[in-house]
């Protein structure tokens, strides 16, 4: 079999190349310094303009940021999630320490404002003693690595902040965010059908609060045609409360049990891609977390993050809000993404999804590089 035809029949070849396609599309650049140095971006970045398509764009901006009475009585009232340690995780704090490469060396470092572009990057969670001795708890538990079916719960944030800060092509001309995610959702769960048939995929929507649109179906084009429905508007959002997220997962979803875990592969697992698009909102529980720990408890759940955010800066929250979910991964088994406004590497980095979670890695060890391995 020819090379071409193992890019056209192999998933793994494929999503890549459709990412890479899309991204060519667009015309974007891919080096955010340069974009963030034209006046231009500037003047975007200051005013918040966005491509006029949805109506309630226009007051969106009133109510977000650090300003917002609203926002902040809301967050007097939520209980925020805190990570011990965190600066050598988070790539927007300053103590962020890159993974080692494989070469053995280690990148130089990162600007926080510049973290969504590095190739050291990839893993998010990067190299951290404090969690090494969680790592290797991980690696002693390892489930069988079966390729079962995947229940997928997409949650995809629909406040107007999402769209506040659009992407931005060669020719500035604006894309909205919520439009490209879309997209490469779009590629994600087409490429996991081909993958596996049996996967299933059900959508929450974010708001203040989570709300259960799409049952699980295994019906690609039955699920786009729910998704596209129900997110053409976006509203305003003072906070988001994760409490009602995990409850209606845990109220939803029924969690498989195997006795001889270690050998018997599970029927299949569960995994929530949590696709959040606000810089200036930290989500909290509102009403406690103990559905999220009873989800957490089961080794057969799965929660990834995809976090799309405005350029890092003093005036929004993006290195509080990346806490949060560091906070969530208890277990050390999610995979957290950030990205910037960067259409390449929201392709790439949704890409680096499609693993099975029972196949893949933990994050901090993965490698998504196609070079060829060098000379021993």
């Amino acid at each position: 079999m020819s090379e071409e035809e193992k890019s056209s029949d192999n998933p793994e070849f494929s999503a890549p190349t459709a990412a890479a396609n899309i991204s060519k599309d667009y015309d974007i650049i891919e080096d955010d310094a340069v974009l963030s140095n034209s006046p231009n971006y500037q003047s975007v970045a200051k005013t918040g303009q966005v491509i006029p398509v949805e109506k309630d764009q226009s007051s969106s901006q009133e109510s977000i940021g650090k300003g917002s009475s609203a926002a902040t009585e809301v967050a007097k009232q939520v209980e925020h999630p805190t990570t011990s340690g965190s600066s050598e995780l988070n790539p927007f704090a300053k103590g962020f320490v890159p993974r080692v490469s494989e070469s053995g060396d280690t990148p130089p470092p990162i600007p926080p404002h510049h973290a969504d572009q590095a190739d050291a990057f990839s893993g998010s969670r990067l190299q951290d003693p404090q969690v090494e001795g969680d790592l290797q708890q991980v690696e002693e538990q390892l489930l069988p690595r079966v390729n079962c079916p995947e229940k997928i719960i997409i949650c995809l944030d629909l406040s107007s902040e999402v769209n506040r800060v659009p992407f931005i092509s060669r020719d500035f001309t604006k894309y909205q965010p919520l439009d490209l995610i879309k997209r490469a959702l779009n590629i994600f769960v087409r490429t996991k059908n081909t993958m596996n048939p049996l996967h299933e995929y059900a959508l929450v929507l974010l708001h203040d609060s989570a709300v259960w649109m799409q049952d699980f179906t295994s019906d690609v084009d039955e699920f786009f045609n729910v998704l596209q429905d129900s997110t053409n508007e976006t509203q305003d959002s003072d906070g988001f409360d994760l409490t009602s997220l995990f409850d209606q997962i845990l109220e939803k979803v029924d969690l498989p049990f195997v006795e001889d875990m270690l050998v018997l592969p599970p029927p299949y697992i569960v995994r929530t891609i949590f696709i959040y698009g606000r810089s200036n909102c930290i989500p909290g529980f509102l009403d406690g977390r103990e559905s999220q720990r009873q989800l957490s408890n089961s080794p057969y759940f799965f929660f990834d993050v995809f976090y799309v955010h405005e350029p890092p800066s003093d005036d929004n929250l993006c290195k509080e809000v990346y806490d949060v979910f560091l906070d969530l991964d208890s277990n050390n088994t999610s995979y957290i993404h950030e990205v910037g406004r960067n259409t390449t590497h929201l392709h790439n980095k949704m890409a680096m999804l499609l693993g099975h979670p029972l196949q893949r890695p933990i994050q901090m060890q993965a490698s998504h590089s196609l070079n060829p391995p060098g000379p021993s």
